[in-house]
């Protein structure tokens, strides 16, 4: 009911993914909030995958649990890494129970760690990064952590901060769900770099130097970061810049995407557009894939699924 009253999202068309020629390359689907999967040609990663969206009364009410029936229409099948850039449990809550049914590697933080453990992951399915980041290798794939912030959404504070260090009684509130340290991603697949920012901070000496053919740019508390895209979008000089975390993510993607209160998404592109005018915005819907290509994205498609 709540959803009904908040700006259902429409970017303008030609932000739209759309179909041009052949799409051969790395394929892009937004699963909503900061969850993304990259499927290259012989390796799927997703990042801070959460599809489960449970309510508002829920999350203030009781513990969290994943959805399987929603983690089955939604992420593929294979999967060969989970990777995820911080541990709330808009980020965090999927992420275990996609890599046990996959088999696949969770890549993150000592609290990722800790709720993968309790998921009942074995060692060899955990990949814990340091708080100074670290790179792994993943089938095909290049990944990065980069050491990052988290924007300081709850007056001035980052919500839930601290982490959790031992494996935590599952199901957990939404509060046991720490940040537990936050990270940019730097993926490098089949000649594509993606660099997926999460939360709406950066940490500019550890930017400074990297290249992305796309920025995944998280938005929500944007306003409260100094200068955060003029940072984020000079450091990385990206060809295709992709908005993420924007919407509200209470209820099934099914019910379609609405904006997060407080997200001028009108006046992102206004300042895209002034900050890297030969970048190229595309707003994808949670049924859209982009295929990016080798070098300069040169392709931007959607594919038909």
């Amino acid at each position: 009911m709540h959803e009904r009253l908040l700006t259902r999202f429409r970017p303008p068309a030609s932000t739209r993914p759309r179909l041009r020629g052949a799409a051969t390359g790395v394929r892009v689907r937004w699963l909503g909030t900061a969850g993304h999967v990259l499927e290259g040609a012989r390796t799927t990663l997703l990042i801070d995958p959460f599809v489960s969206r449970p309510s508002p009364l829920r999350v203030l009410l009781a513990p969290l649990e994943s959805d399987p029936a929603a983690i089955a229409r939604h992420v593929p099948s294979r999967v060969d890494g989970v990777l995820v850039g911080h541990s709330h449990f808009d980020h965090l809550l999927d992420a275990p129970a996609i890599a046990l049914r996959a088999g696949a590697k969770l890549v993150g933080s000592r609290t990722t760690s800790a709720f993968g453990r309790a998921a009942g992951l074995t060692e060899a399915q955990l990949v814990e990064v340091p708080p100074e980041g670290a790179t792994a290798e993943i089938g095909d794939a290049r990944v990065t952590f980069v050491p990052s912030l988290h924007a300081r959404l709850a007056l001035g504070r980052v919500p839930f901060a601290g982490e959790v260090a031992s494996p935590p009684r599952l199901p957990a509130r939404a509060h046991r769900y720490r940040m537990g340290g936050a990270f940019g991603l730097l993926v490098e697949l089949d000649g594509v770099r993606i660099y997926h920012n999460g939360s709406a901070d950066l940490v500019d000496a550890e930017v400074a130097g990297l290249r992305a053919d796309v920025a995944l740019v998280g938005l929500a508390g944007r306003r409260a970061t100094a200068r955060y895209l003029p940072r984020l979008l000079g450091a990385l000089t990206p060809s295709v810049v992709v908005p993420t975390h924007h919407d509200s993510f209470f209820a099934p993607l099914e019910a379609g995407a609405r904006l997060l209160p407080g997200v001028d998404f009108g006046g992102f592109l206004s300042d895209v557009a002034e900050l890297a005018p030969g970048a190229r915005v595309l707003a994808p819907g949670y049924d859209d894939v982009m295929v990016v290509g080798a070098g300069a994205a040169r392709d931007a498609a959607l594919w038909d699924r």
